[in-house]
């Protein structure tokens, strides 16, 4: 219903971490690389079954201007939150997408469809930059892999058929831009990590015939590291990828630059794959670019399976930078915060 509706008018979308893979990255209303000018430019916003949260600014008028809002939910707290909609509708939102098609008729879109493809060509472009530098991001100066390194290769791997499920806290940062599959799962903006593994065993046996991933950072993957043995008993075909940098890695960022000493957050470049196949499930160690492609190979041909990514420390995820870690000075909100502020000339 929903790339029904974005066929008809030639609207353009915006995902959030709750719905990627909803409509598909090669979809022409995908525009989720240019999410700060379609915030500013937007006339109209509708909103399907979703709060105005972190994500979308808190719909702040200083962020989305003077835009309107038509809000979908058929839940009363997704429709009146932080910013009332010019409409609001409480019902199923599959039905509404549907009989507003439906109602339509032969009336011509609204929608600026030059802004639209200029939008839709500005975010390949940014796509296009993105994948090429995953592809040959540098390693560390410790020869370590760096985390794209390991997403591309994945991403290269999986297919368009995949489901994937990314956790963690560092290396989440990096997957939920890196990797895309028509169905995704992660901890959500305020879930707990360690979900990765459960998820991927549940999903996997769910959906046997689909490629299922996790990826995982190692700190991550210890909450519930046991459950390899559950995937081997129950023969679930999951690949677990750790991406393995021997630390709370946002948490030492912080630590590095706020306080000058590192306390409690460096963990061990610890032998996963050892572990994995204690448990009887095809694991591998992989440290260098060279392994990538063929441990990725093997592990998809034998799963359940564990991959040990040996990733360097040194990358600095966006959310190691200006994310959670960051109390209250830096969160997610900081952009909005900033943009609200100018808008008020305060």
């Amino acid at each position: 219903e929903l790339i029904g509706l974005l066929d008809r008018l030639g609207a353009v979308y915006l995902d959030t971490g709750e719905n990627r893979g909803l409509v598909p990255d090669d979809h022409p209303s995908v525009v989720g690389a240019m999410r700060g000018a379609v915030m500013g430019d937007a006339d109209v916003v509708l909103t399907v079954g979703r709060k105005l949260d972190f994500q979308l600014a808190y719909g702040s008028p200083a962020v989305f201007k003077d835009a309107k809002f038509v809000r979908i939910s058929d839940s009363a707290s997704e429709l009146r939150d932080n910013r009332r909609g010019a409409a609001e509708i409480l019902a199923s939102p599959a039905e509404t997408l549907r009989a507003m098609v439906a109602l339509a008729g032969n009336r011509e879109s609204a929608v600026d469809r030059q802004w639209a493809a200029k939008l839709r060509a500005g975010h390949q472009e940014r796509a296009a930059k993105l994948k090429q530098s995953m592809a040959a991001a540098p390693a560390g100066s410790d020869g370590r892999l760096h985390p794209n390194r390991v997403l591309s290769a994945l991403q290269d791997a999986i297919g368009n058929d995949a489901v994937v499920i990314t956790d963690g806290g560092d290396f989440l940062s990096f997957a939920r831009v890196g990797l895309s599959a028509p169905l995704m799962l992660d901890p959500g903006p305020f879930g707990c990590i360690g979900i990765g593994v459960p998820y991927g065993i549940a999903a996997s046996l769910a959906f046997p015939d689909r490629p299922v991933v996790v990826a995982t950072g190692d700190g991550a993957f210890g909450f519930n590291a046991i459950e390899v043995d559950t995937a081997v008993r129950h023969k679930a075909p999951v690949l677990i990828v750790v991406a393995n940098n021997g630390a709370w890695q946002i948490e030492v960022h912080d630590q590095t630059v706020t306080h000058g000493k590192v306390v409690g957050t460096k963990l061990q470049f610890a032998d996963h794959a050892a572990m994995a196949r204690a448990f009887g499930m095809h694991a591998e160690r992989v440290e260098t670019a060279e392994q990538l492609g063929p441990a990725i190979k093997r592990a998809l041909a034998n799963r359940p399976a564990l991959l040990d990514m040996v990733v360097t420390p040194e990358a600095v995820s966006s959310d190691a930078k200006t994310g959670l870690a960051w109390v209250p000075d830096l969160q997610p909100l900081a952009a909005w915060d900033e943009a609200e502020r100018k808008w008020r000339g305060t």
